[in-house]
């Protein structure tokens, strides 16, 4: 009897310790620093933009895709990337992320929202990466905008637009209590620009 209370016991204080641990490591990520640290795999309409430094050092038959893509009236124009964002813990917690969804406004107009199912601990005074995969149809969502606002908008992502582009990504954390997945009541924004 007296083995099976201290049982219980035991597995009361593990439980506890355990929801305390995700609230403290919760309200840590709410306290980290973020910023913009780097876009990666980045294609626009199927073209890797990735280590492209100007149009004309696209290959001529890439080069001809985007061409036909953009000219085009219809159809769609897909811009995929990796933003990765570094997430500074300054608290003396570790900062616990199971996940999150974010809504990415690119000029003040939403493109997207999605989810970052990868978790995420930033021990007390460190700093990490957080990848953020994002992906959307710029002729859809700019629905309306000109040619040339839909150009600068994507190769300001690649780093060879004219223009530049106001970035605001707002992360809704959510966290696990007691098994149950609880969402930060507020999002983070995390804004920057790219030229």
């Amino acid at each position: 009897m007296k083995k099976g209370i201290a049982l219980l016991g035991l597995m009361v204080c593990m439980y506890s310790c355990d929801v305390a641990k995700q609230l403290v490591g919760a309200y840590a990520l709410t306290q980290c620093k973020y910023i913009f640290e780097s876009i990666a795999n980045l294609t626009l309409g199927g073209v890797n933009l990735q280590n492209v430094n100007s149009l004309s050092s696209l290959n001529p038959l890439s080069a001809a895709k985007l061409v036909a893509a953009f000219a085009t009236s219809g159809g769609s124009l897909p811009l995929n990337f990796t933003l990765n964002l570094g997430v500074t813990n300054p608290n003396t917690q570790t900062a616990i992320l199971n996940n999150a969804s974010y809504i990415l406004e690119i000029d003040g107009l939403e493109m997207t929202q999605g989810a970052v199912t990868q978790p995420l601990q930033v021990a007390a005074g460190q700093k990490s990466v957080l990848p953020v995969n994002i992906g959307f149809d710029l002729k859809k969502v700019l629905s309306g905008k000109s040619l040339e606002t839909i150009k600068n908008l994507a190769f300001n992502f690649a780093g060879i637009g004219n223009a530049s582009s106001h970035v605001t990504l707002k992360l809704k954390p959510t966290f696990n209590v007691n098994g149950s997945p609880v969402s930060s009541p507020d999002y983070i924004p995390i804004s920057f620009t790219l030229h």
